[in-house]
């Protein structure tokens, strides 16, 4: 699955089974890069509110409440993330977790993350596995967002997961639906080991901006007893989540980090309500300015769009510009603003159906 974060991907899940109650279309917010997160491994706490405000759009969508991450999450590797990850969205629906990382079945998806797609083989104890694998996203919140809620077609058809498309549908949640399984052919009893991978360098694509992550998981089926020695617990883990998250799924919205028809909230580093949707297609802005004033910005884009809004602000003042239409997808807004430092913040007007609308900035001089 080819995700619009620069150059991430999702590949194929493998023999995946169906669990009841997916979404009737994928959540089409993994598109919208955020400001602050870079191209690259990205742990920084605004861009983990940004990747938690993604992935609680996709719970709200379903009804649930929002994803609290553990108090010692910044200490725990990339692995044992994903593994908290994949057990707060099976706790979120009632599903029993998967009882800890066992060491074999870690090799076993750690082999997947090295080699940059699905893992072929499994620890010992189960009579098979299903694995998933993720690259180039920029934390393992990202990745979780791709395998849970952006895993089918989107509501025009268009999908972005391999096997999802057109006249295929076997790719169709594939990967969800390894994370959320729940039937008698994947029960694994009372001790359901799992494994997890990361490699900094397993995602292969080449390209300014782009990252090399690589996250993988392998579960059993039918792995009840497991007999390897558990080397992550979640029964350990519980005791660092919040009590409502310990409690089911009964975690209060407010104050959580959300993505909403107009951007980000509630996110740490940024005002409250302020947009953290940039552009996730191309875009080039010129600005000239006058002695008199006159300010004339060119917006080309690589995108049809509907509109353009230009807004000039210096302190309290505010001022929008005028904005016209040229041929070739290009937008030019003219004003005339007082001197100083002002900034430019322009918004996209994108389909509806691709979410939230982009929002960028740019520092302008008047002499």
């Amino acid at each position: 699955m080819l995700l619009a974060f620069p150059f991430a991907c999702v590949g194929a899940a493998r023999g995946a089974l169906l669990p009841p109650r997916n979404p009737a279309h994928a959540l089409r917010l993994d598109e919208h890069i955020q400001t602050d997160c870079t191209g690259v491994h990205d742990v920084s706490a605004t861009c983990v509110d940004e990747s938690v405000a993604m992935l609680n759009a996709g719970r709200r969508n379903e009804g649930l409440g929002p994803l609290l991450l553990p108090r010692n999450w910044a200490r725990l590797t990339t692995p044992e993330q994903i593994f908290v990850l994949t057990e707060l969205e099976r706790t979120a629906r009632g599903l029993q977790p998967d009882t800890g990382l066992a060491a074999d079945w870690n090799t076993a998806a750690r082999a997947g993350a090295d080699a940059g797609s699905d893992p072929t083989s499994s620890g010992s104890g189960a009579r098979g596995f299903l694995a998933i694998w993720a690259g180039g996203q920029q934390n393992p919140v990202i990745a979780m967002v791709g395998w849970i809620y952006d895993d089918a077609e989107f509501p025009d058809h268009s999908s972005d997961t391999i096997n999802c498309s057109g006249a295929s549908s076997s790719g169709c949640w594939g990967h969800r639906d390894a994370i959320l399984r729940d039937t008698q052919a994947t029960a694994c009893g009372n001790r359901c080991a799992v494994g997890a991978g990361y490699s900094p360098e397993g995602f292969s694509a080449t390209g300014p901006g782009q990252g090399r992550e690589s996250y993988s998981e392998v579960f059993g089926i039918g792995a009840a007893d497991n007999p390897d020695r558990l080397m992550f617990r979640w029964t350990s883990e519980l005791r660092q989540l919040p009590s409502c998250e310990r409690a089911g799924d009964s975690c209060s919205w407010n104050g959580r980090p959300l993505v909403t028809a107009t951007g980000a909230i509630d996110v740490r580093g940024l005002r409250q309500h302020a947009s953290l949707v940039a552009p996730w297609f191309q875009w080039h802005l010129y600005w000239h300015a006058s002695s008199d004033g006159a300010v004339t910005v060119s917006i080309a884009v690589a995108l049809g769009l509907r509109s353009m809004a230009v807004t000039a602000t210096q302190g309290a003042t505010a001022v929008a510009l005028h904005v016209s239409r040229r041929p070739g997808d290009v937008f030019v807004a003219t004003g005339r603003l007082g001197q100083g430092q002002w900034t430019l913040h322009v918004g996209y007007g994108t389909p509806a159906l691709d979410g939230p609308a982009p929002v960028s900035t740019e520092t302008v001089r008047v002499p």
